[in-house]
């Protein structure tokens, strides 16, 4: 086994340990979104509905029903947003969405939907993060928290 001089630890594990907390960190950028003239943040209720309908809809339906064709055959507004969409309320986080543990880094959702879990990380989290030109995933605009109401453990 290769060991690392005395003289390279004291360096080895600021290095290592900046590289770990920077692959958690946000992803993506602050930016005016594709097939909108404004940051998402700057754009009033019409706007976004504007946006979430001609581009943020089609994009997440797409990722969602080749997923699961079947199980999101019907993915609309309300798919994410809940039965309040019907009525005009977009309301995030819904709590109609499944209730996440945050405990242990969602532990017990990693195991028991692993599947779900990495559609949400792997496409969900990147696909809306850049269709609304925000940071996503961990400390970002778009996380886990975005959607589900998160349970303290």
């Amino acid at each position: 086994m290769t060991r690392l001089p005395a003289l390279l630890l004291p360096v080895a594990l600021p290095v290592a340990l900046l590289l770990l907390t920077s692959a958690c960190g946000p992803k993506g950028k602050v930016q005016i979104p594709e097939g909108a003239d404004k940051q998402w943040s700057q754009m009033d209720e019409s706007e976004r509905m504007q946006h979430m309908s001609a581009v943020v809809l089609p994009r997440m339906r797409t990722v969602f029903q080749d997923h699961d064709p079947k199980r999101f055959a019907d993915f609309d507004c309300a798919t994410c947003h809940g039965s309040g969409a019907n009525h005009g309320d977009f309301t995030m986080p819904n709590p109609e969405l499944p209730q996440l543990h945050s405990a242990h880094f969602y532990k017990q959702e990693r195991k028991q939907h692993g599947d779900m879990v990495r559609l949400m990380w792997q496409q969900v989290e990147p696909t809306m993060g850049e269709a609304l030109g925000v940071t996503y995933s961990f400390g970002g605009t778009i996380d886990c928290a975005a959607c589900h109401v998160e349970i303290e453990d």
